[in-house]
């Protein structure tokens, strides 16, 4: 009988000793386990990428590249603007107006060629790069339309009738020039809204107003008109809206 009064007894005495640290224990681990929730699905979701907006601004950009050959005195010069949208962070078209001018002389005919004109642009980029707002490596397409009145004079043009040295003028000849462009470009962010970057175009000429007199030697947003084919660029600064 006292040995089954003992035995109750030490039960008794090790259940007080030892359910009191056994809640304290998991009291702790659900302490813990409550804290490492809170700390990591803020971080959690903090390293979730955000989605894309379909839009995500407007750029306007000034191709400083013309403004430096016209400081230099090239052969031709042409100045430009561009209003590019933004979809995705992907898609980019862009709508490009300039001006070009050329006043060029060659020395070894003296022969003197003359134009003014506006020109426009239409097209698309795709950005190849991932991260949203860092550097963008892209490539593009462009269709260019000008149309321009040029002038032509030569002093030293040979009379195919009289076989004499007679002087050649061509004023205010109209003429109409459609291409295509494909262009590769990289730009970088400065700071904020403020971007910088460049572009390399390869042009084809697509049709254009032909003169039996003689072609223009330069064709506004197209570039110099050696040949159906040329090369082309902008260093361009952006502002981002």
């Amino acid at each position: 009988m006292r040995q089954k009064i003992l035995k109750s007894f030490c039960t008794l005495i090790f259940s007080l000793l030892f359910i009191p640290t056994w809640a304290q224990q998991q009291d702790t681990l659900t302490i813990k386990k409550t804290t490492t929730q809170e700390q990591t699905e803020p971080l959690l979701e903090t390293l979730k990428e955000k989605p894309v907006p379909v839009f995500c601004g407007i750029a306007i950009t000034a191709d400083l590249s013309g403004l430096g050959m016209k400081l230099f005195s090239a052969d031709f010069a042409q100045m430009e603007a561009s209003l590019r949208l933004n979809f995705k962070e992907k898609y980019f078209p862009a709508f490009e107006l300039g001006y070009g001018e050329c006043n060029y002389i060659s020395e070894e005919t003296n022969k003197r060629y003359s134009t003014k004109a506006p020109y426009l642009r239409i097209g698309m980029d795709y950005n190849f790069t991932k991260k949203r707002n860092g550097n963008r490596l892209y490539a593009g397409v462009r269709y260019g339309l000008s149309r321009y009145n040029y002038n032509m004079y030569d002093e030293g043009f040979n009379d195919p009738v009289w076989d004499n040295p007679t002087p050649f003028r061509l004023e205010n000849e109209p003429a109409t020039a459609h291409w295509a462009e494909a262009l590769f470009g990289l730009e970088t962010k400065l700071w904020s809204f403020l971007r910088v970057g460049w572009t390399l175009r390869y042009k084809l000429l697509l049709k254009h107003t032909e003169e039996k007199h003689g072609n223009p030697w330069y064709i506004p947003g197209f570039g110099k008109y050696a040949s159906s084919t040329c090369f082309g660029g902008t260093f361009n600064i952006i502002f981002n809206i």
